[in-house]
């Protein structure tokens, strides 16, 4: 059997009725987050799955959901859109299957709904947003809910959506916030217990559960202070987590995907009507990955046969030969990442710092990076500034504990600078104290390259910082280290953790790349997920907020066969 003719199976699947286009006016929702939505009929939806020979596809209405003007308007919509699809799988129960909308945050309302939906309707599951007005799938409200859910055994479809605050970031949502959105959800439900107390669900994670496969290690490893048991528990989760391939069908991706879920917990979404004009692409990425045609099989039909099957949790079946193949660049044997904390930075600190805890702080110790050197095997270690405490003070308090640390390192670099190099502090929050701090790092102690402290995710869509500070860079050549004002915590709870990937996305998004190319710039605290979220971040090249580049991808597409945002990710220093 060729592998094109592979009978297959959609779990991705979104119906856009025309009474619920014309409620969502009613509520006053004319476009999803900046666009419009598509066409959707029921022919078109045939159509479709005669074309790709999809034998059953299971429907859902997407973001933004059925929540709007209240209870009673959403309980309304929710009632309509699921009876919607219960007709069309009566009509046809071998072609198609659904997942119930539900008025969440309302929990009487959607505990109802899902009783209905799920007893006498007969959906398939119930479809959830990952979050609705910010409420995420860990509140505690929730738990009769799920209880609900978990004595019905239910399949849960999780799809992402953008936090109230985002709602105009347009396209920074599409291709990169919505995926971090389904992992901040999956997480708030692990931290509510909720995995451990409803066994019996399981989940259907959109969009291959965001950056889950890759950023889960750091996760477990920042969750461990406050859950011991993460790593056992988190196991268990995973026998009942099904990433969905939609979106995420790139061999880099698709491979991280199979080597965090098993091959036999991966199945087919196509994001199908949002995504018309892409599935088809995704189905013939999936078709030329190098596994066995059982294992396409498996994807394509398989593994949602057996979701949908069995009530038990199904072992993850690892997939060794499938690990992912993108080079990504990493600091090699230099070492670019290492905080240095003297003495006389401490205690500067301790001026502006109430109740300062230095306990939290490692303090220098040349001996530490020596032994590193010999255990790593490192011809070179760069430091920088680590202290988080500062940066929620005002920039002028800070200035002084900035100063006295680029002088500091500069001394301590001067003893060994074959072995030792040194990043200077800069605050780029306030601007013109940046550029001269650095001037003063460069010109007066002839520091190595610079580190931005940053915290931008809570930005307007069209901030970063002032680009003054950047072009100042540009000029300089020097190496550029980026690194978040707070990495505590858990990734992604922590909104500023990721925030050097935020920085590189928003920088392509609204038209800088030509700035970035001027340094090498290395990022820091990405989890790991800069080479999974590469194609999708790199299209913001071509798809600026006030530029599209259409011409010039299907030039890079067609005849360079290298596009330019995939392949500046693909290369850039990542120093976790």
């Amino acid at each position: 059997m060729k592998r094109s003719n592979f009978e297959k199976w959609d779990v991705h699947h979104h119906i856009i009725p025309k009474f619920y286009k014309e409620e969502l006016k009613i509520a006053g929702v004319t476009d999803i987050f900046g666009f419009k939505q598509p066409k959707w009929t029921e022919d078109m939806q045939l159509r479709m799955m005669k074309k790709h020979n999809f034998t059953k596809v299971f429907m859902s209405i997407s973001t933004p959901g059925v929540y709007f003007n209240g209870n009673d308007f959403s309980r309304r919509l929710a009632r309509r859109c699921n009876e919607y699809m219960a007709d069309i799988i009566y009509r046809n129960p071998e072609k198609f299957g659904g997942f119930a909308a539900v008025p969440l945050p309302d929990v009487e309302g959607a505990i109802t709904e899902l009783k209905y939906s799920l007893d006498e309707l007969k959906l398939d599951g119930v479809g959830l947003l990952s979050n609705v007005n910010g409420n995420y799938l860990g509140k505690k409200e929730y738990r009769e809910f799920f209880k609900e859910l978990n004595d019905r055994n239910a399949v849960v479809f999780v799809h992402p959506t953008a936090r109230p605050e985002k709602s105009d970031h347009r396209l920074l949502n599409y291709m990169y916030l919505f995926m971090l959105d389904t992992t901040h959800t999956m997480i708030d439900f692990i931290r509510s217990g909720y995995h451990r107390d409803y066994p019996n669900i399981k989940f259907i994670l959109s969009h291959g559960g965001g950056v889950l496969p890759v950023v889960a290690p750091t996760i477990i490893k920042t969750m461990k202070e406050e859950n011991p048991d993460i790593d056992t528990e988190f196991k268990n989760l995973k026998t009942r987590i099904y990433p969905d391939t939609a979106r995420i069908a790139y061999h880099d991706t698709m491979k991280d995907t199979i080597s965090f879920s098993g091959i036999n917990h991966v199945v087919l979404g196509t994001d199908y009507i949002w995504a018309k004009n892409n599935y088809a692409y995704w189905i013939k990425l999936i078709n030329s990955l190098d596994i066995k045609k059982s294992f396409i099989q498996d994807i394509f039909k398989n593994n949602a046969e057996k979701l949908f099957e069995f009530n038990e949790p199904i072992e993850n079946i690892p997939l060794d030969s499938c690990n992912t193949s993108i080079n990504q660049k990493n600091a090699g044997k230099i070492k670019y990442h290492y905080h240095c904390n003297p003495d006389s930075v401490i205690e500067a600190v301790k001026g502006i710092v109430n109740n300062f805890d230095e306990k939290q702080v490692k303090v220098w110790n040349p001996d530490d990076i020596y032994k590193l050197m010999n255990e790593k095997g490192y011809e070179r270690i760069m430091l920088s500034l680590d202290l988080p405490q500062i940066w929620n003070y005002e920039s002028k308090i800070c200035f002084p504990v900035i100063r006295e640390y680029n002088t500091k390192v500069a001394d301590i670099r001067d003893e060994n600078p074959r072995e030792i190099g040194a990043f200077g502090a800069v605050d780029v929050d306030d601007a013109d104290h940046a550029i001269a701090e650095i001037d003063y790092c460069l010109n007066n102690l002839n520091l190595d390259g610079i580190c931005i402290y940053t915290r931008i995710y809570n930005s307007e869509l069209e901030d970063i910082f002032d680009l003054r500070i950047l072009d100042k860079l540009a000029k300089s050549r020097v190496p550029v280290l980026v690194h978040p004002k707070d990495s505590r915590g858990i990734p992604i709870i922590n909104e500023n953790y990721l925030d050097s990937v935020y920085f590189i996305a928003k920088m392509l998004y609204l038209g800088n790349y030509d700035l970035l190319k001027k340094n090498e710039y290395v990022l820091t605290h990405t989890g790991g997920i800069v080479p999974f979220m590469a194609q999708n971040i790199g299209l913001l090249y071509y798809m600026q907020l006030n530029k599209t580049k259409a011409a010039e991808f299907i030039f890079d597409w067609i005849i360079t066969k290298k596009l330019k945002g995939y392949e500046y990710l693909r290369d850039i220093t990542v120093d976790d």
